[in-house]
């Protein structure tokens, strides 16, 4: 800038020797006939764009100086940041701290010269004084960083760039604001642009009232002195400006605490009380301050998640499944984090490595030491969290195996792990209260996942086939019970069928034989009837009488007598009933 505004300087006193001083001009020799004109020239006259006003307006003094402005401000911009490193320690820093010193010496002793130029004499040193007072501002606002390099407060460093920004910007607005004046013919002077109000105000004391009245009389014949009404505005207004800065500060002793929020007040910079919320007061600042925290608010942590992770878009309920819900093993997840678990193999420990997706659900405490914890302890609480997890799931995975984890029940493990990681964090007074843990996916490394799946449909095959046989061999050994059992059931049934047969034919004999003794030959008689009548009772017998002669015909008795035969089936016992096949 202050190059520009430099050249527009000896643009105009180049044109102040050309009007005082012309340069000779060689007569002309007038041709005896006009040249004709070539193609080129004519097409350019048919057209209706004036191409020499055009080439002029962009020789002209405000579109070199917007050029200018645009390129400043891009470079300020460039170098504008928030984050900034200490300077090394050496002596190529306090070689900088020399040079900037000695160039601060010659734009003050430049600056002093322009200003105690009379305006007789050169009347654009008033406008290239106050650039190079900017230059030096710059310069005593640079230096600073160099000298003591702890000193990285991104606020002072930008400050440089804030001052050159605005004075751009006024620049820019003028090169642009240039180009909509009427042209000035070559007999009157040029306007000079690159003249900065802004810069104009970097002196001391700052007078921007006496700018504001000086522009006033000089464009309006108004002279503000005499005025009695601003003669009494002057007076009062620094009491005024007192008493308005004083009752400023003291508002700021009012603090509001939303609904969201808990605040830590601080008097003299030590905690005292944990404000709900509403609006407070105390003292005013600094000696009172409220830092804000949580109330209540429900943060998801994963193990595996970094700390310059991105979050997931919201995916769309009508779209496509966002690429954090895939589950499947061959697929490398953001979230995973590799474990090392226990293995063995043919007798053998060894180590496997798994990745492992577990999210903790966490918020800071409700109460207040909870809150005072969570403030004053920690400066990240999920990188403490986190930490802490890691540490836990290390623990835990190392005692384990693979099978072990599939076939465990997530639930107890998520359970297990939250309250080793709730008994770690309490240790640390971390004030964080974890509300559950849950394990979204535990499975091989990606790399590994199919010859996993291999592995484990061998192990379920052969689980299979042991259950199967000894599903058949527990059906072998309980129809072999059944038919042993059977089989003793029905010799037990003969034995004691046989028995009974054998206890009542004693019984009869028994009896038989004290009838012969008190009966004789009578009883065996009757014996010997009733036996022919339970063995001819069921017979059609043809009965041969050998007294019946041949010359005498056989008579029958016609007359009705108790059947023999029913009587017969009375004194026969009754046949036992045989029970029905199986």
């Amino acid at each position: 800038m202050l190059a520009v505004t430099w050249y527009h300087a000896q643009r105009i006193c180049q044109w102040r020797a050309d009007i005082f001083s012309p340069p000779l001009k060689m007569e002309e020799v007038l041709p005896e006939s006009a040249p004709q004109l070539s193609i080129y020239p004519r097409f350019v006259g048919l057209l209706p764009i004036n191409f020499r006003r055009i080439g002029a307006l962009l020789k002209s003094d405000g579109v070199g100086l917007a050029v200018m402005a645009v390129f400043v401000i891009g470079v300020a911009l460039a170098g504008w940041g928030e984050n900034y490193v200490a300077l090394d320690d050496g002596r190529l820093r306090w070689v900088a701290v020399g040079i900037i010193a000695a160039a601060m010496f010659a734009v003050l002793v430049a600056e002093r010269h322009m200003a105690a130029t009379a305006n007789e004499a050169w009347p654009e040193a008033k406008f290239i004084a106050p650039i190079l007072r900017l230059t030096l501002a710059v310069q005593c606002l640079s230096l600073p960083a160099f000298v003591f390099p702890t000193l990285n407060i991104a606020l002072f460093i930008n400050l440089p760039a804030v001052l050159v920004l605005v004075v751009a910007i006024e620049f820019l607005l003028r090169g642009l604001f240039s180009l909509f004046m009427p042209p000035k013919t070559e007999e009157v002077e040029p306007d000079y642009l690159a003249k900065s109000q802004l810069a104009a105000q970097l002196v001391w004391p700052p007078r921007p009232m006496l700018f504001l009245q000086h522009e006033i009389h000089q464009r309006f014949g108004i002279d503000l002195r005499q005025l009695w009404a601003l003669t009494v505005l002057k007076r009062v207004f620094m009491p005024v400006l007192t008493v308005m800065i004083v009752c400023g500060w003291m508002l700021t002793g009012f603090q509001q605490v939303s609904t969201t929020q808990r605040g830590i007040y601080e008097r003299f910079g030590k905690p005292v009380t944990v404000l709900p919320a509403g609006l407070h007061y105390g003292l005013p600042w600094p000696f009172g301050q409220v830092k804000l925290t949580e109330n209540g608010q429900v943060h998801e942590l994963a193990a595996g998640e970094q700390d310059d992770t991105a979050p997931e878009p919201l995916a769309s309920a009508e779209g496509n499944a966002p690429p954090g819900a895939d589950r499947l093993w061959d697929a490398i997840h953001s979230f995973d984090k590799a474990q090392i678990i226990a293995s063995q193999s043919d007798d053998q420990q060894s180590l496997q490595i798994i990745n492992s997706d577990v999210r903790f659900m966490w918020r800071i405490g409700l109460t207040d030491n909870a809150a005072l914890a969570a403030t004053y302890r920690s400066n990240n609480l999920p990188a403490l969290i986190r930490s802490t997890a890691n540490q836990v799931l290390v623990h835990q995975f190392s005692s384990l195996t693979l099978e072990q984890l599939l076939g465990e029940q997530r639930n107890a493990l998520a359970s297990l792990i939250n309250r080793a990681v709730q008994q770690k964090l309490d240790a640390l007074h971390s004030g964080v209260e974890l509300l559950s843990t849950v394990v979204e996916a535990i499975h091989p490394p990606a790399g590994a996942a199919d010859a996993f799946h291999g592995v484990q449909a061998a192990q379920i095959s052969a689980q299979a086939l042991v259950s199967r046989e000894r599903g058949h061999a527990a059906e072998l050994a309980a129809s072999a019970q059944t038919l042993a059992t059977t089989r003793r059931n029905q010799a037990q049934m003969n034995a004691t069928d046989m028995t009974s047969k054998a206890q009542a034919t004693a019984v009869s004999f028994a009896a038989q034989k004290q009838a012969v003794a008190h009966a004789g030959q009578v009883f065996i008689d009757e014996l010997w009837f009733s036996q022919l009548r339970q063995t001819l009772g069921h017979s059609l017998l043809l009965i041969i009488d050998s007294r019946i002669g041949a010359g005498a015909s056989p008579t029958i008795d016609l007359r009705e007598f108790p059947s023999l035969n029913a009587a017969a089936r009375r004194d026969v016992p009754a046949k036992p009933t045989q029970e029905p096949s199986r």
